[in-house]
């Protein structure tokens, strides 16, 4: 999670190089990944142990299917109510977070 809020900043840092409008729009599109998985984190590790197999399997979903719902209403209200916006920026910020999630592993060793 940190990697993910460090990449986030890292993305709005570079895109502040171009723009202001750009910058913002960036930490937007960090954001808008970092969050829903920062829930999805908490929501699928909240069990664990055997005993505790459904729950575990049941919180990974709703986890799962609650990031989802969250990324697609930060990204509806971001379009909705942020004026002006970079749209490639936005996206650009977004990626690059999503791409940590690579990158992590690749620094884990996993």
């Amino acid at each position: 999670m940190l990697f993910q809020l460090i990449l986030t900043v890292l993305s709005a840092s570079l895109a502040w190089l171009y723009s202001d409008v750009a910058a913002y729009s960036a930490l937007l599109g960090g954001l808008t990944c970092a969050l829903p998985n920062a829930y999805f984190v908490w929501r699928a590790f909240r069990y664990s142990g055997a005993r505790s197999t459904v729950q575990v399997v049941q919180s990974f979903y709703q986890g799962e299917s609650w990031k989802f719902v969250l990324t697609a209403l930060s990204f509806a209200v971001i379009f909705q109510r942020v004026e002006p916006l970079n749209v490639l920026a936005l996206f650009a910020g977004f990626i690059t977070v999503q791409l940590g999630h690579v990158a992590s592993a690749k620094i884990a060793n996993l």
